[in-house]
């Protein structure tokens, strides 16, 4: 740097490459808000801007010049900040660089020193049109002067830096004696100065090993280590020894070192001083010693300990005040105590003290009172000050004695932060959510009042934490509950509810005729915006999505417990249409979910009552022979009436009373096969194995258990997977699979294409069947752009791929099976050919029996 008194040009570029990062960073920071393709900053030359730092979608670009001439820049530097929506290469058709990144929008804002002389640009460029182009000038125009005045500051430090350096250098010298070493050469010089401290005639030959005989045996390490860093290092030095000088006198010396490079790096020379302090470290000593008993005892105390004059000077601290106000004995001693105050109190402090002196009245004086004080760095704490009258050789003065008592505040703030706010995104959390919502209701039930209650769940959080770990992952849940909490408005209020969901409550509450006022499409749509949920984590880019249960209604005879559930069910079926499903739930939907307890309080029983029981529905082959059937699990109850699977068995998912349902139909379908045997009808049938179900430690040791009991052949039961049993466990799902593939057992994927298998894993697993969802079987020769019969393609193909069978699920049409017949398709299974039916409806069949 050449230190100008203005900062100009060359001192911009200096300054930006010597903190390049630090600028880089700030402008990714402003670039997560304003989304632009490149963020140049750039610096004038005479005819060009060199861009010095360049972004290009948050990733650094290579440093580059492009003229000024017919371009914006040009433009900016003339009339100031300027921005285009649209159209910037039209309107600046010279400009090469433009037209080279396919420009559409433009920001651009000078940047000037002290003086307003221009000396650089900060410049954005949109590759699509920018609509809020003439909102963003002003914010754009601020952060420009932003980088400005951080260029005028980092400029005016270094300047500072340099010239303290030069004169503490000064300092250091006067008076003392200097050395000089040049290592190419291995020269010593020492001023007169230096040879008068060893007590040598000057100009004696003197060199390395020589000097070093005068240290003191007790020093000599210290002092070899600190020059041999010096030479080799470039690590300077300061350090207080003793010499023998050549008439064996004694004396402590202050001996400094430096070093002096080439433009190249290379160690042109070291110097340093000598200062002889001798009779300075005598008295010091002397006066050390007789200091240190009443330091010692200061210091062993836990308050800071002051003593001020009568002007409010300070002339004497502890260690303790030392380390509690961040400065050091000498920033402090011989300062104004009034440094040690926020204001008010520093500004009245004088008028205080005058006001005592003169009336010997203070309401402080022998009083202990909590005040607030001022640290050096600016941080204001509450403290306790116990303040009295001293006398020291006759001159007045005060001792002020300090406990700093801002931990123990910040204790009771812990206390209570720890008990209602969330660490990781600093919300509040479910505890205050609960009481806030509690009293919510208790207001709202007594003026027959509705609340407006969404429940948020991001989708998947598993996958952040596994591939970036679990502080990334925290990172993004923080950086959602910032967007989140910028979108709710002022109606309502956010709180962390678990791990990866938030729970918002609307403020106010309405009355029926005035549910329009919630709007609660808007906040819906707010919350699932998919800009809330893009996420930067170790510069790559993640979408994260999320699912959305929202619900209005009257708390007037509902309790806490069944709203908190009824809300958790709606995110449930709103995941059903992940990624940002939403499901609102009316009052209706109380009443679902009274049929949702209802069933999961009635399940238990019906399983212990033996109320479940299995219809067998078959599958076909072309010609229509029926090849095989699949149990399928139903349910009468005594109570409910015929209750469908699809309310159950996701009720008996969320716990173990799927396995105990799995057990079941595993047992009747094994007696209906035994029968069958029995019969002469030797065909499979196929049982689906839940998720739960299969990762069960003794999975294997009672399916053995169970066919070995009945007689049946492992290869005649065909054990039906979901994707979603794949993945709960993959590993433990494989080792289980192959170990039971060992016995004769066979697996189907069932709903294949709907869940989230990895194809690698399906060439390793022992698997004997696809089974294509009825999802897509249904859209066959309905969706006009072929999507589905592409899926359904694509399935066959990898079936054929892995050599194994394909069967469709959910053939209800002609059209369907002649497709599926066409495309190679083995086996069928829907409404064309049967629908569910019982055992006794297959016991008159014969051995591979045709269906009509």
């Amino acid at each position: 740097m050449s230190f100008e008194s203005v900062l100009n040009e060359s001192e911009f570029s200096a300054i930006i490459l010597e903190n390049r990062s630090a600028y880089e960073q700030d402008l990714i920071e402003f670039n997560e808000l304003l989304q632009a393709d490149y963020l140049f900053l750039g610096v004038k030359k005479a005819h060009s801007i060199s861009v010095l730092i360049g972004l290009s979608h948050n990733s650094s670009i290579p440093q580059m010049e492009y003229e000024l001439k017919g371009s914006p820049c040009e433009s900016v530097l003339i009339t100031g900040p300027c921005g285009y929506e649209s159209d910037v290469c039209v309107h600046f058709s010279e400009d090469q660089t433009l037209k080279a990144i396919n420009a559409e929008g433009y920001l651009g804002a000078g940047l000037f020193n002290e003086k307003r002389r221009d000396i650089g640009v900060l410049v954005a460029v949109f590759k699509t049109p920018k609509k809020d182009i003439s909102e963003w000038l002003q914010v754009f125009s601020l952060q420009a002067k932003l980088f400005s005045t951080q260029l005028q500051k980092d400029f005016f430090a270094t300047k500072t830096a340099h010239n303290l350096s030069l004169i503490d250098e000064i300092s250091r010298m006067s008076h003392t004696g200097s050395w000089e070493f040049y290592p190419e050469t291995e020269k010593l010089i020492w001023s007169p100065e230096t040879y008068r401290i060893h007590d040598l005639p000057i100009d004696s030959e003197i060199n390395i090993q020589k000097a070093l005989d005068f240290i003191a045996p007790d020093y000599l390490a210290e002092l070899t280590f600190a020059f041999e860093n010096l030479r080799y290092k470039q690590c300077p030095y300061d350090i207080q020894c003793q010499i023998i000088d050549s008439s064996s006198s004694v004396r402590w010396v202050r001996a400094s070192g430096k070093a002096e490079l080439y433009k190249n790096g290379a160690v042109k020379r070291l110097f340093g001083a000598f200062e002889d302090i001798t009779e300075y470290k005598t008295a010091l000593i002397l006066s050390a010693d007789r200091a240190k008993k009443i330091q010692s005892i200061l210091n062993n105390i836990n308050d800071a300990v002051f003593s001020i004059d009568t002007r409010g000077t300070i002339t004497h601290c502890n260690d303790v005040a030392l380390k509690m106000f961040g400065y050091t004995r000498g920033e402090l001693l011989a300062q104004s105590v009034e440094v040690l105050m926020p204001e008010p109190y520093a500004s009245n402090h004088a008028f205080y003290m005058r006001n005592y002196m003169e009336t010997g009245v203070g309401k402080i004086i022998g009083v202990g009172r909590q005040l607030p004080a001022k640290r050096k760095n600016g941080d204001i704490f509450q403290m306790e000050l116990s303040l009295s009258e001293s006398s020291d050789l006759g001159e007045k003065g005060f001792i002020g004695v300090i406990r700093d008592i801002s931990e123990r505040i910040e204790a009771q703030d812990t206390i209570y932060n720890l008990a209602y706010t969330d660490p990781v995104t600093h919300l509040r959390n479910q505890q205050w959510f609960h009481q806030r919502f509690k009293d919510l209701m208790l207001r709202a039930s007594m003026n027959q009042e509705y609340i407006h209650i969404l429940l948020l769940d991001i989708d998947n959080m598993a996958q952040i934490n596994t591939r970036f770990g679990f502080g990334n992952g925290n990172y993004a849940i923080r950086k959602v509950a910032e967007q989140l909490l910028f979108v709710i408005g002022h109606d309502y209020e956010i709180f962390k509810y678990g791990g990866d969901s938030f729970v918002v409550l609307s403020k106010k509450t309405y009355r029926k005729e005035d549910l329009h006022k919630f709007d609660a499409s808007l906040v819906e749509s707010a919350l699932l915006s998919p800009r809330h949920f893009d996420i930067v984590i170790n510069s790559v880019k993640w979408s994260l999505t999320a699912s959305l249960g929202s619900a209005i209604f009257n708390p007037q005879g509902q309790s806490f417990e069944s709203i908190i559930n009824v809300i958790e069910q709606a995110v449930k079926r709103a995941k059903k249409s992940a990624p940002f499903g939403l499901c609102h739930i009316s009052e209706d939907g109380f009443k679902e979910f009274d049929r949702y307890l209802d069933i999961k309080s009635k399940l238990e029983q019906a399983i212990e009552s033996d109320e479940l029981s299995i219809v067998l529905q078959p599958q076909v082959t072309h010609d229509g022979t029926v090849s095989s059937f699949e149990a399928l699990v139903r349910w009468y109850s005594k109570e409910l009436g015929p209750v469908s699977p699809g309310e159950f068995i996701p009720i008996a998912e969320e716990s173990y009373a799927i396995c105990e349902i799995g057990d079941i139909v595993l047992r009747k379908t094994l007696n209906v096969m035994s029968n069958f045997v029995k019969a002469g009808l030797n065909t499979t049938i196929a049982i689906n194995i839940s998720a739960r179900q299969i990762v069960m430690p003794d999975f294997i040791n009672s399916l053995l258990s169970r066919v070995n009991q009945f007689g049946i052949p492992p290869h005649r039961l065909m054990l039906e997977l979901t994707e979603t049993a794949l993945v709960v466990d993959i590993e433990l799902v494989k080792e289980t699979m192959l170990e039971l593939a060992k016995f004769g057992f066979r697996f189907s994927i069932d709903d294949f294409g709907t869940g989230y298998s990895s194809l690698a894993y399906l060439k390793v697993l022992p698997i004997s069947e696809l089974k294509i969802d009825k999802y897509f079987v249904d859209d066959i020769g309905k969706d006009f752009d072929g999507k589905a019969a592409q899926i359904v393609d694509a399935i066959l193909e990898m079936a054929k791929a892995l050599n194994v069978t394909c069967i469709a699920e959910g053939v209800e049409t002609v059209e369907q099976l002649n497709y599926l017949k066409g495309k190679g398709c083995e086996r069928f299974q829907g409404y064309y050919f049967s629908r569910p039916e019982p055992e006794a409806y297959w016991a008159e069949l014969k051995q591979n029996p045709t269906l009509p």
